[in-house]
């Protein structure tokens, strides 16, 4: 049985009426990087929390590194988390955070503290009120991994931060997870954060998972290919799998899901004149699921005309 480091079942959670989750369903193999992605709004602070047991699901459970998240007292020791707005004790000086940190978790790392503290240049009698949203964030991460956490739960992390920290910042989290075997579960909107780094990606939208998939499972599932047919566009969007359709003139350019070779062998049903596949970013890939997901996807009754007037 695989080994896992976070597992949800269909959770559930509403503020007023208003459905933040439905239904979620997560597997997380230990060792892991996971990267949750989804548009604002699409639930992934929510479900961070209830991971947390800051906010309790309305339906559901979940277990963190094979216990209860509700058992607290056997697990927090275990799990780092760094939150979208990261909260410390505003006159706090940053020395005074850090030996509050070493007094509530045992395995508390002063080492690898001040390491992290050369390396993300902590002005450490600085108070935390006169800090950047970026160096609180530094600061956030410092104190999670001086735990050596098992788990590590990071909410947007890189918002805030420079380009040139970021990388530094993500290098020193998969670094973290290369050495010690922990497990980041992380959510993000840098979709080329999530390229570099993970090996698994859920997408919520609309508080729903949209789909959990290998980066490469991705990669080899959606493909963009431009080519050229004497076929009415009724026939091209009929295509099996489409997600995304554009046209210019006589050049249909489409987006679709399914292996390499049905795609192939649909599109000859086409009859092309010239075909070519394009290079697809993930960011494309996940614009195109979401337009699916959300009934954006172009058909011929709803979109037919608009097409038609943008390629004159």
């Amino acid at each position: 049985m695989q080994n896992l480091s976070i597992k949800t079942c269909e959770i559930s959670k509403s503020f007023e009426g208003l459905t933040a989750l439905d239904n979620i369903s997560l597997q997380v193999p230990a060792g892991s990087v996971f990267g949750l992605i989804g548009p604002n709004g699409a639930g992934k602070t929510t479900l961070m929390k209830i991971l947390m047991d800051i906010i309790r699901p309305d339906r559901g459970w979940v277990e963190l590194l094979g216990q209860s998240n509700r058992q607290r007292s056997r697990i927090k020791e275990k799990v780092g988390y760094v939150p979208d707005v990261p909260g410390m004790y505003a006159n706090f000086k940053c020395e005074e955070m850090f030996r509050l940190g070493s007094k509530l978790n045992h395995h508390w790392d002063w080492e690898h503290c001040q390491e992290l503290s050369k390396i993300f240049e902590v002005p450490k009698n600085s108070r935390i009120h006169t800090l950047s949203r970026g160096m609180k964030v530094r600061i956030s991460l410092l104190m999670a991994l001086s735990i050596r956490p098992q788990l590590l739960l990071l909410d947007e992390p890189t918002a805030g931060l420079d380009p040139i920290f970021r990388r530094e910042f993500l290098q020193i989290v998969m670094d973290e997870a290369a050495g010690s075997g922990t497990t980041v579960f992380y959510s993000t909107h840098n979709l080329s954060d999530l390229e570099r780094t993970a090996d698994t990606i859920a997408c919520l939208n609309q508080g729903r998972l949209l789909f959990q998939r290998s980066l490469d499972e991705i990669k080899e599932s959606i493909h963009r290919v431009q080519f050229v047919a004497e076929e009415d566009q009724r026939t091209v969007l009929n295509l099996p799998g489409i997600l995304d359709y554009q046209k210019s003139g006589r050049i249909h350019i489409i987006t679709v899901e399914g292996r390499w070779a049905e795609v192939e062998a649909a599109l000859d049903r086409c009859r092309p004149i010239y075909r070519e596949r394009l290079n697809l970013s993930l960011e494309d890939a996940f614009i195109s699921l979401i337009k699916k997901d959300t009934g954006d996807t172009l058909t011929l009754d709803a979109h037919g005309e608009g097409i038609e007037e943008a390629a004159q």
